[in-house]
């Protein structure tokens, strides 16, 4: 019997260690390695992509919020015809999850009703 209760706590005290291992080991990748991934490039380079397939420049906000960013990238989506196309901007902060600042700029006859 003590030799069972042994080999259960023996067994408990293993999955926990490994647990914490494997928890040490597995932190989050930073977003400047994710969002290139799914599209995203400087704010500068999503712009000109826009500003080349629309010919034209659109008319951007002159200043962000007063939050404290981290990051900022941008992404134009090119799709097929000019209907879904977009530029989007977007500001992150990694200290603060609720910081999170999105533009996104379509041409006005294909808008969000």
């Amino acid at each position: 019997m003590t030799r069972t209760i042994s080999l259960i706590l023996l067994s408990f005290c293993l999955l926990f260690l490994l647990t914490i291992i494997a928890n040490a080991n597995n932190k989050p990748r930073p977003y400047e390695e994710i969002y290139p991934e799914i599209g995203y490039k400087t704010v500068e380079e999503a712009l000109k992509d826009f500003e080349q397939h629309f010919k034209q420049s659109p008319q951007l906000p002159l200043r962000v919020p007063p939050i404290s960013f981290t990051h900022h990238f941008g992404r134009f989506n090119d799709l097929e015809g000019d209907t879904n196309d977009s530029f989007e901007v977007e500001f992150i902060s990694d200290i603060s999850s609720e910081n999170h600042y999105k533009i996104e700029v379509r041409p006005i006859k294909y808008g969000i009703p």
